[in-house]
């Protein structure tokens, strides 16, 4: 049986239990009171700006620190009042949690998965927070701070959402901009896209959702009527649109959580319409494939470096460059690592 477990399988751990010197972070998030919260499915949010609707990170917890009493810490200290339930870990995790909280008729609401420990994870933590439970934190600047102090924290997954609630822009606005090519890349290429849901029906019922991009690609769209999806047939006018990023040749930066409209904006052009902001872009990593120019030397030096010290005996430097040498750029050479080229920063980057 696992430490603070009881027969029951119910983790005992409390709100003051938390190990290590990071756990000050938890505390000092306590000290503001945070606003009460109201239990049970996720209220019908107000209208207005973007908001976090799904976050999942990584960290790298101290040695001796008990993670599951850090982390309920932190996130009750943000109006998240959360319970632990022991459960196996995921994704290769030793150890694992689900966290819950009480709704009025006593039934468990799953809010958030924590998975720690483990030789193959080389000792980290993740928690995977739904929906449901960002929806209830009251605190995001205390979240960021709190992520930003843990050592090599990494944010994998971020949701960000609009709400229409009264369908100023709807699934159908989503289908426009998508043919009329609002959502190409600077590829040229269309996005993949799906339409699951009540596509055929004259009038939806159930509701529609419009996919565009891949997850596995690190960035996509959903716009879906959840007034309809909630409650069929109801005719509520609600369409939601939603980005997920992921860290797919990206790195999301940390103050996605608090600039959420500037962050929604940047994913796709046309979404300004919905949100009068200037659009903050999250760059990607070079493409796969492309070489800078140190490794594409050090691949020829190893290859023929032999070859060319022996001819140089015989044949002039710049006589032996001009008869190796022919007009182009390779293929699969990042540009951006000719910027600026000297022979030192070129030395620089092979030592």
């Amino acid at each position: 049986m696992r430490q603070g477990q009881s027969g029951s399988g119910m983790l005992a751990w409390s709100a003051g239990r938390a190990d290590g010197k990071r756990s000050a972070a938890a505390r000092q998030a306590r000290s503001a009171s945070p606003s009460a919260v109201t239990l049970g499915e996720t209220p019908r949010p107000a209208s207005g700006g973007a908001k976090v609707d799904w976050l999942t990170f990584t960290w790298k917890p101290e040695p001796d620190e008990h993670v599951p009493a850090t982390v309920l810490d932190l996130l009750r200290s943000l109006g998240l009042h959360v319970e632990a339930e022991d459960g196996r870990g995921h994704f290769g995790y030793a150890n694992g949690a689900r966290l819950f909280v009480r709704l009025e008729d006593g039934q468990h609401h799953q809010v958030a998965l924590l998975d720690w420990g483990g030789e193959r994870m080389r000792g980290r933590a993740r928690l995977d927070l739904s929906g449901s439970g960002c929806s209830r934190i009251r605190d995001w600047q205390t979240m960021q701070d709190w992520i930003g102090s843990q050592w090599e924290s990494t944010i994998t997954r971020v949701d960000l959402a609009v709400d229409c609630l009264n369908g100023e822009y709807t699934v159908d606005d989503a289908r426009q901009w998508l043919e009329a090519g609002e959502f190409t890349a600077g590829t040229g290429a269309p996005p993949r896209h799906s339409t699951p849901g009540d596509w055929l029906s004259e009038s939806p019922y159930y509701g529609r959702t419009l996919e565009i991009g891949r997850r596995e690609n690190g960035k996509m769209l959903r716009a879906y009527e959840k007034g309809l999806q909630l409650a069929p047939g109801s005719g509520d006018k609600w369409t939601r649109f939603e980005v997920e990023i992921r860290n797919k040749d990206r790195d999301i930066p940390i103050d996605v959580l608090t600039r959420c409209d500037e962050y929604f904006v940047g994913a796709y052009v046309c979404l300004q319409r919905l949100l009068p902001v200037a659009g903050e872009r999250i760059a990607t990593h070079q493409k796969e494939g492309e070489l800078t120019l140190a490794q594409l030397v050090t691949y020829c030096r190893e290859a023929y470096g032999k070859l060319f010290g022996a001819v140089r005996v015989h044949v002039d430097a710049d006589d032996l460059i001009n008869l190796i040498s022919r007009p182009g750029v390779p293929k699969r050479l990042e540009k951006a690592s000719l910027a600026g080229l000297t022979a030192g920063s070129l030395l620089a980057q092979l030592e």
